[in-house]
């Protein structure tokens, strides 16, 4: 019995193991499927979380985006307004500036708001045109005193709702640069409400609110609970989410309510409020806990692996989106810089092209020391900005990289003959004591980058005269060969000034980018503070830095040390007697050559630059033909050639680009290969690299400097046809009483009298031209065009092509701005946003008014021009019949040789005679084409009407 017993002891010991290993294994698989449902559970929970944050981050950013470009409004109205108050501009000053801030951002940027207000200097101003009660003092309103207690920060005031239209509204106020006036800015909060409403609309959560840093809801989808505190209970599900809002963890916890799971996401906002964001999981959470009955046991750990493998493989593939994702929004941020960076160069430079442009001639042509002395004025603010525009621009490319070094052999005399003269100016002009200390045995001829170098010292030295008032600027140069390289030197550069030096703490300040040190102190000298941050970088980029020493009080001194390559070992020389003279003042232009037998196409879409383009190469006697658009120009190249052509970049139709591509590739056989320059106000980073990809040989920027032109025109036009201006009797030409003095101004007829304020603001058109004589014919001009910009423009807009038809709004914005319509240039600008926005309901709205104002300044012109002549009596000669005849063959011979001084000076001569009544039609067509250089239109009507 006993080894029975035993037997079947040792017979059950297999089916024990064997049910203990089936129990293990079960236990296993079991604890796979706990451990695999845990990791789905888990990962799920991780997926509504991150969903859930992810549309609550989303609806906090549109907030915050909307609340930051209010902030940013009234942050630039503030800083101009502070500098207004710092320069006791007039309140009526103020009051305009508000009120045109206004409306400009009403129209283009916050359509939500009452617009900007304030008191300031003892006064109350509203953009927007409301004129408080009587009795009603801003001091005392929660907008001024809270603006008071936030001291120079910018405070967010309370929601409070609008009587008037009961609209619940916020203030964004700030305190300005006097500690008593305050400026603000009023917001609807029908955009916060319907951000959330949305987002709670389209199930991205089951409900949304914005509570101030007092727990007062300011916003809710559920709009009966604006206004509630949430620490109030007076909702007990706001009541239960503010218990436990402090605590969250990672800006989002969970919350078990009324047998409901919800989670909360809490999203503070830059304005100090927080944005929170319940989603309503329970149906989420449910599905987590079905237990799973259906699986396959062999699969587990198959399943299992995959799971870890795939999990892991999200997580890359989230990082790799997410860093697309931040890519992505960089490109973005910078490719809206760029974009923002080349409209307002165009709009800034395109203006100050005709200004210096005009200015340019007056220099030329006036011998009135008074004018002189006017013009030079606007030449020097003229450049000045154009120095501040320079320093943003290429702040720009230094910030995105496109600063390109470029080394070139260059003559160091040369170099530093530019600095001599161009400082010389303004140290003579302030009184100071320029001292030179250069090494003689400096070796002359260098290879580096020439530009930036002169740059680089131009800073440095407009620094020590804006910042010296008495005393003397020393500039010195130095070198130190380089053992390592026995080719190249390191050149040793600096600057010291007796000025009002630096205080030690504010170094450093030095090289931040629009910051300047002691800005109450200096608040009178003029700058970006972009300067030295730009110096320092372009050194950067050389392999040096700017070292700098100062005692406060006392002066200052910078200095660089830059390696160069070493050309030709020539000393430099005595340098310091040759520099010593400096002309006090600009010198008489005189062209530095002349090519009457060059040929020169310029092709622009607006004649008042193509007539500056004229003036400043007038005296060159370069023949020059003209056309308004690109489909003219390459008509032009298809029958004439060419010894340059000079393009805008931005034309309607086809613009400077398409249109060289077309002469390049296209039938203009003639003047494939001649070298095309871009004209153009694009002045950012990139802008040389595109239009030499595009196949352009150079690019002048507007405002064109004249040295520059002449400079490009000796370099590309062949040499056989620059001549020496001696050659010619240059003075005689420039003095012939024929053509008349350009400074004297001719008595105002009483015609323009009359229209004086009835469209046109003649005296502003006047100070716009320079005088009478040049206005005139401006106007002309004005009124030749006016047909054909109209049938233009309303063709562009019956297409729906938007962006020519912004083009030619542009165009027509600049000229009436010079002619004095100011009313009809600030329709074109409003157009000419919403073309650029692409705002097709503010154009359908507003072009056929702006159009008809437009036509109304014809009647208006040719009345004047009638009555101008009429009031004169014509005691002038009757041109005969046989006159007439021979005018018209000089007419046809000058034509024919596109010789257009020829035909001015023949049209000029006809202004001693009367036309005969019989001609007047057909002479006046052709003095039209003239004007406009359209020698096919010349032709045509002297075959047809005269057979010739």
């Amino acid at each position: 019995m006993k080894e029975r017993e035993k037997s079947l002891n040792l017979n059950n010991l297999p089916i024990l193991w064997k049910i203990l290993l089936y129990v293990l294994i079960t236990v296993f698989f079991v604890s796979v499927v706990f451990v695999y449902y845990r990791m789905i559970y888990r990962e799920t929970r991780e997926n509504i979380i991150n969903e859930g944050r992810i549309n609550a981050a989303e609806s906090s950013s549109q907030i915050d985006r909307y609340m930051l470009s209010s902030m940013d409004v009234l942050t630039l109205a503030a800083y101009t307004l502070d500098n207004m108050i710092r320069d006791n501009r007039s309140q009526e000053d103020i009051l305009d500036y508000i009120t045109t801030e206004t409306i400009a951002v009403s129209d283009s940027l916050i359509t939500n708001t009452t617009g900007i207000y304030g008191y300031i200097n003892g006064e109350y101003m509203d953009g927007s045109g409301w004129i408080p009660e009587e009795g009603y003092d801003p001091t005392s309103r929660p907008w001024y005193t809270e603006a008071r207690a936030g001291g120079r920060e910018m405070v967010l005031v309370d929601p409070y709702v609008d009587l008037d239209t009961g609209t619940v509204m916020i203030a964004l106020v700030k305190t300005l640069c006097d500690g008593e006036s305050v400026v603000g800015i009023d917001l609807s909060m029908d955009l916060l409400q319907k951000i959330i409403e949305d987002n709670v609309s389209s199930n991205n959560a089951f409900a949304e609110f914005i509570v101030n840093s007092k727990g007062t809801i300011i916003s809710h989808s559920n709009i009966s609970l604006i206004g509630n505190n949430i620490n109030s209970g007076g909702d007990p599900l706001s009541k239960s989410i503010a218990d436990k809002i402090r605590s969250a963890e990672n800006g989002y916890f969970y919350l078990d309510y009324a047998g409901r799971d919800y989670m909360i996401y809490v999203m503070p906002l830059e304005t100090g409020w927080t944005c929170v964001s319940v989603i309503d999981a329970t149906d989420d959470f449910a599905a987590l806990r079905i237990p799973l009955v259906i699986t396959i046991l062999i699969s587990v750990i198959i399943i299992a692996v995959f799971l870890i493998l795939l999990r892991q493989s999200e997580k890359k593939s989230q990082k790799i989106r997410e860093s697309l994702v931040a890519t992505e929004r960089a490109m973005a941020a910078n490719e809206a810089k760029t974009s923002f960076l080349s409209n307002m160069s165009h709009e800034i430079r395109t203006p100050i092209n005709a200004i210096l442009g005009m200015n340019e001639m007056i220099l030329r042509e006036s011998d009135d020391d008074s004018i002189l002395e006017y013009s030079e004025n606007i030449k020097s603010a003229g450049s000045s900005l154009l120095g501040i525009i320079n320093d943003v621009l290429d702040f720009s490319k230094i910030e995105a990289g496109k600063i390109e070094i470029l080394p070139v052999n260059y003559d160091l005399s040369v170099v530093i003959n530019d600095l001599v003269n161009m400082i010389c100016t303004r140290a003579n002009g302030k009184g100071l004591d320029l001292k030179l200390d250069f090494n003689e045995n400096i070796p002359k001829l260098l290879n580096g980058d020439e530009v930036r170098l002169k740059q680089i010292i131009t800073n440095i030295l407009t620094n020590a005269v804006k910042y010296t008032e008495k005393g003397s600027i020393t500039f010195s140069m130095d070198y130190e060969k380089v053992p390592e390289d026995p080719d190249s030197i390191n050149l040793k550069v600096s600057v010291k000034d007796t000025g009002i030096g630096i205080r030690q703490e504010d170094i450093q300040k030095l090289f931040s980018k629009f910051e300047r040190i002691e800005e109450r102190r200096n608040r009178n000298i003029e700058g970006t503070g972009l300067g030295l941050n730009i110096t320092q970088s372009l050194l950067s980029l050389m392999g040096s830095t700017l070292e700098v020493s100062s005692v406060y009080g006392q002066g200052s001194e910078f200095g660089f040390s830059l390696k160069q390559k070493v050309r030709e070992w020539e000393p430099l020389g005595n340098y310091e007697d040759s520099c010593r003279e400096h002309p006090g003042k600009q010198d008489k232009y005189k062209q530095r050559f002349i090519a009457p037998k060059a040929r020169v196409l310029v092709v622009d879409d607006n004649p008042m630059n193509l007539t500056v383009f004229r003036n400043l190469i007038k005296q060159t006697k370069i023949c020059i033909d003209t056309a308004e658009s690109g489909e003219e120009g390459i008509r032009l190249t298809k029958s004439n050639r060419y010894d340059m052509i000079f393009l805008d970049h931005m034309m309607p139709g086809k613009d400077g680009i398409e249109t060289l591509r077309e002469i390049r590739t296209g039938n203009c056989i003639l003047n494939s290969d001649v070298p095309a320059i871009c004209l153009t106000a694009n002045a950012i980073s990139g802008a040389r690299e595109e239009y030499l990809s595009a196949g352009f040989d150079d690019y002048l920027t507007k405002p064109i400097d004249s040295t520059k032109l002449e400079e490009i025109l000796i370099h590309f036009l062949p040499d056989e046809k620059i001549e020496d201006p001696a050659a010619e009797d240059i003075r005689d030409m420039l003095n012939d009483p024929k053509e008349g003095a350009p400074g004297e101004e001719s008595a105002m007829p009483d015609a323009l009298k009359a229209i004086d304020g009835n469209l046109i603001d003649v005296k502003h058109g006047l100070t716009n031209s320079g005088n009478i004589d040049l206005y005139m014919p401006v106007l002309r001009m004005f009124l030749d065009t006016i047909d054909e910009y109209h049938d233009q423009i309303d063709g562009y807009y019956n297409e729906n092509d938007i962006k020519d038809y912004t083009i030619k709004v542009h165009a027509l914005k600049s000229s009436a701005r010079i002619i004095g319509a100011d009313h009809l240039a600030d329709e074109a600008q409003e157009l000419e946003n919403a073309g650029k926005s692409e705002d097709m309901d503010f154009i359908r709205e507003h072009n056929g008014e702006f159009l008809n104002e437009y036509l109304m300044f014809k009647p208006l012109l040719e009345g004047l021009f009638e009555k101008d002549g009429a009031d004169k009596p014509d005691d002038r000669p009757v041109a005969d019949p046989h006159f007439m005849a021979e005018a018209y063959d000089e007419i046809k011979k000058a034509a024919d040789d596109m010789d257009c001084e020829r035909l001015e000076n023949i049209f000029e001569e006809m202004k001693k005679y009367s036309i005969p009544d019989e001609e007047k039609e057909l002479f006046e067509s052709l003095c039209n084409a003239t004007g406009k250089y359209d020698y096919e239109s010349i032709l045509k009507l002297l075959s047809e009407e005269k057979g010739l």
